[in-house]
């Protein structure tokens, strides 16, 4: 007998044999939804990567749908809201009731495998749409008009429109794209400060690379102690004051000890007073002012450990979904070397995890339309060349791929004591600079930046040369 059609937009196929089944795996559609109940970041991603209609059940693709629009009106999925959202649309029996949405969370084990579940779901409905082209083009072919071409074009469309679904197109055409190209070129041309990507609030960086720009993976390396992490939170601050939506996600250090830095930083309080409790009289005014507007920035601090790289694309949708039209995201990772790789490559070499990380550190940037900060360690070569200790592209750790999925590559290099600095090739105690070793769009150079620990922050380089250029 013939198999019901899932939608509207398929006709009664022609008969199959009685044994035959259309295909669908039913498991795999349960252990799908059940992820998507036990843990945000799966739901996050999963209505990223699949539809409603790929499941075969109906119940199946209603609950779906309702998961989908949960995630789109930001309210955290579990079996209670989700009920109480099918109960509203008068749907709730029709999928089995709480007691099925119940059963379905009851499945811990969906969550080691659901990536895999999803790729099932999505290739039986891949399937099905062969059996439904397959059943049509057979009862085209009995019913032939004269025109053969005709029957082969009508055939050809059929199923075109299956791999249509399989594959989408992300080819755009020239005219459209050199539009958009010619537009960017006269917003360029009629901004005064040039810049349009988000600015570091560094001067020289800013006046070289013109803000990090949406789809850039930038690495911050440097030797351990040097300061990436400060210079980092430094230019996350710039950027959030010039209004850019930031997410900082420290694999390190926790957010209370971020924000003190930052306090330090901004108020020019000494961080290790603040920290024994010795602060000053006068300190407490600028402590005060500068909480104040700290507070009204759009910076978020997510300083969970053992992050995943899909946790780092939910959790950042998540936070910069709600943005201001207009407004640019920034998203800073610190550091990339403490990240966990998916269950997948547990048992590769670190070298293969890291720069499985490091790709999807630029698929982020890509997907989201933002720059990713990704800090870095070094290899201990840097450290084994004697005097000389000044970073370069083949001292980032664990991975060449590092080097070859980065838009710009940065090194901070500074003298950590007297005796290093005496050396006529190492900078001078207070001084910084910042290695522009890799960019992609334009050129590199050296950026002499000045360093108070006692703040820990990175400042521009002024001497008696440039005062008039500030």
């Amino acid at each position: 007998m013939p198999f019901p059609s899932p939608d509207q937009s398929h006709p009664e196929p022609a008969p199959l044999a009685p044994q035959a089944q259309l295909p669908q795996n039913i498991e795999a559609e349960q252990s799908v939804l059940a992820a998507c109940l036990l843990n945000h970041e799966v739901t996050e991603e999963a209505v990223m990567r699949i539809k409603p209609e790929n499941f075969f059940r109906p119940a199946h693709r209603i609950i779906f749908e309702a998961i989908q629009g949960l995630v789109n009106r930001r309210i955290p999925v579990d079996p209670i809201s989700l009920a109480d959202t099918l109960k509203a649309q008068g749907q709730l029996d029709a999928v089995g009731g709480r007691a099925y949405l119940a059963e379905l969370a009851d499945n811990t084990f969906s969550l080691t495998s659901w990536e895999r579940h999803v790729d099932i779901v999505k290739r039986q409905a891949i399937l099905r749409e062969l059996v439904y082209a397959s059943a049509q083009i057979n009862a085209l072919a009995y019913d032939a008009p004269d025109d053969v071409n005709e029957v082969v074009e009508e055939a050809e469309k059929m199923l075109l429109n299956v791999t249509e679904k399989r594959v989408s197109s992300t080819f755009r055409k020239m005219d459209e794209l050199v539009n958009e190209a010619y537009e960017q070129i006269t917003i360029l041309a009629n901004q005064k400060n040039h810049m349009v990507g988000v600015p570091t609030g560094f001067k020289d960086v800013d006046d070289l690379i013109h803000g990090f720009r949406g789809g850039d993976l930038v690495i911050l390396a440097a030797r351990p102690g040097v300061g990436k992490t400060s210079f980092a939170l430094n230019l996350a601050t710039n950027a959030a004051k010039a209004g850019v939506a930031v997410t900082f996600f420290s694999l390190e250090m926790g957010a209370e000890q971020l924000v003190q830095r930052i306090l330090c930083s901004e108020a020019r309080v000494s961080l290790s007073k603040l920290r024994s409790g010795l602060i000053a009289e006068g300190d407490w005014g600028a402590l005060a002012e500068h909480s104040g507007k700290l507070s009204q920035l759009d910076f978020y601090i997510d300083d969970a450990p053992g992050l995943t790289i899909l946790e780092a694309r939910a959790k950042a949708r998540r936070e910069l979904h709600g943005i201001k039209e207009g407004q640019k995201g920034l998203i800073v990772v610190d550091y990339l070397q403490l990240m966990q790789p998916s269950p997948g490559t547990k048992n590769k070499s670190t070298n293969d995890q890291v720069g499985e990380i490091s790709r999807g550190l630029k698929i982020l940037a890509k997907e989201m339309n933002m720059p990713v900060i990704a800090l870095s360690q070094l290899s201990r070569a840097v450290e084994q060349r004697g005097k000389d200790k000044r970073p370069m592209l083949s001292d980032l750790r664990d991975s060449g791929s590092i080097e070859q999925d980065a838009d710009i590559v940065m090194f901070i290099d500074r003298s950590m004591n007297e005796i290093e600095a005496e050396s006529e090739s190492r900078p001078d105690l207070g001084m910084a600079k910042l290695i522009v070793a890799k960019h992609r769009n334009g050129a590199t150079r050296d950026i002499d930046l000045a360093f108070n620990p006692e703040f820990t922050k990175f400042m521009d380089f002024i001497d008696d040369s440039r005062v008039g250029s500030f």
